[in-house]
């Protein structure tokens, strides 16, 4: 998919948050940002850096920051138009937003203590997918987790977007993907009914990252979460 499309996309979003918050534009609904602050709470050591991948105009940073006050925060989205209104609203020493792809994060190995992706994954081209968990592999540090909410489908479903026909949307157990890669490893999920009229499901999984060496004892299930 050209990156042109996914930026005009994105830009879309954007003005359509815009009109839609009037003026409320980082409302965040409740129970979901405390559920972000809870997991990475459990599941992290005071976190020094967390990445928002897909953060738009940065509505879950702006919880997060309040929440974490010795973190930097640091957000990336293919959106010009997103990352300037991010920049422009809550960029300063603590959080800093940049243009970018999930699949080419441009950002220095073991960086990251959470990578975030709300609703993100469901949107990456297949071509992509692989890449961007590679990328996520190399950005994070042993010991860090990957947080994970989409939509969670009985089985993977591919819809065009209502918004533009060129741009496909695919539903799946993303946690999946990364755990078929033995140094991840789930240690949270919470799956909930979503009432919009569809009876779609969402999950929200938390997936740690082990070193290497000590995958055999993941499988043995000698090493707890």
């Amino acid at each position: 998919m050209d990156s042109k499309i996914w930026t005009k996309e994105i830009d879309r979003y954007t003005s359509r948050a815009i009109k839609s918050h009037e003026g409320e534009l980082y409302s965040v609904d409740k129970s979901y940002s405390e559920k972000i602050s809870d997991c990475i709470s459990t599941y992290t050591n005071n976190p020094k850096k967390i990445l928002d991948v897909g953060c738009a105009y940065g509505r879950v940073i702006s919880h997060l920051k309040g929440q974490f006050k010795e973190a930097c925060f640091y957000g990336i989205d293919p959106g010009a138009e997103s990352v300037k209104i991010g920049n422009s609203n809550l960029g300063g020493n603590r959080v800093q937003f940049k243009q970018g792809y999930s699949h080419d994060l441009t950002y220095s190995d073991n960086m990251f203590d959470v990578v975030i992706f709300s609703m993100v994954l469901q949107w990456l081209p297949r071509n992509k997918l692989i890449k961007t968990i590679s990328e996520v592999d190399r950005v994070l540090r042993t010991g860090g987790v990957v947080f994970i909410q989409d939509f969670l489908p009985n089985r993977s479903v591919t819809s065009q977007s209502r918004h533009d026909d060129e741009i496909y949307i695919f539903k799946d157990d993303y946690a999946k993907f990364f755990t078929s890669f033995p140094w991840f490893k789930e240690v949270y999920r919470e799956v909930s009914l979503i009432n919009d009229g569809e009876d779609q499901q969402r999950n929200i999984s938390i997936i740690k990252k082990y070193n290497i060496s000590d995958v055999y004892l993941l499988k043995a299930g000698a090493l707890e979460g």
